[in-house]
């Protein structure tokens, strides 16, 4: 596991979408791009900044509820590229177990950073998917830095094979849904 943190979001200006760049958490040398959607990227800059909106979010209800039911999310991780779709899952404690949920990387981020978990990836997810960079530390990416990150994912998706998208734990996949999850590109 490689522990990562929020970068940015940023709006891709050639394709109009959204997409979280996670980096290194330690030195940043690579960076996954996610898109996300709208919705789901609002949500994760509203935590990042700490905003309190009039009326809570999704996000925020779903915190509040874990907290009063003595239940804490206790990892996000990024767990695998399936089909150029990003998969992830929360880990949540309760008093009697803790629990690994599937979600969407874009959800379990928003959750991340409004609880203070801190999010990881998978060796692997990185290894396949990250984009080695070379940026200062704690500055802001130009929208030419974005825009050469996702050119270069995008090339690595145009070129991957199947087997690149293999789940790490075997070609039946694990204990994921089918449900679409954010995609790669």
């Amino acid at each position: 596991m490689v522990s990562v943190k929020v970068l940015g979001v940023h709006l891709d200006a050639a394709t109009g979408s959204t997409l979280v760049l996670l980096g290194e958490d330690v030195e940043t040398t690579r960076v996954l791009p996610i898109f996300v959607g709208p919705a789901e990227a609002q949500a994760i800059l509203i935590g990042l900044q700490g905003l309190e909106l009039p009326r809570p979010g999704t996000h925020d209800i779903v915190a509040q509820l874990l907290e009063r039911l003595h239940a804490r999310i206790t990892s996000m991780v990024v767990t695998e590229l399936r089909d150029n779709t990003f998969y992830a899952e929360l880990g949540v404690e309760t008093a009697d177990e803790t629990i690994q949920l599937s979600i969407r990387p874009s959800d379990g981020i928003a959750l991340a950073v409004r609880t203070g978990v801190p999010i990881q990836v998978r060796s692997e997810v990185l290894d396949d998917a990250g984009v080695e960079i070379v940026h200062p530390q704690d500055t802001p990416f130009s929208d030419d830095e974005v825009e050469s990150i996702v050119g270069e994912f995008q090339e690595f998706l145009a070129t991957a094979e199947p087997q690149d998208f293999a789940p790490p734990d075997g070609p039946d996949g694990d204990e994921h849904d089918d449900t679409p999850d954010d995609e790669a590109g």
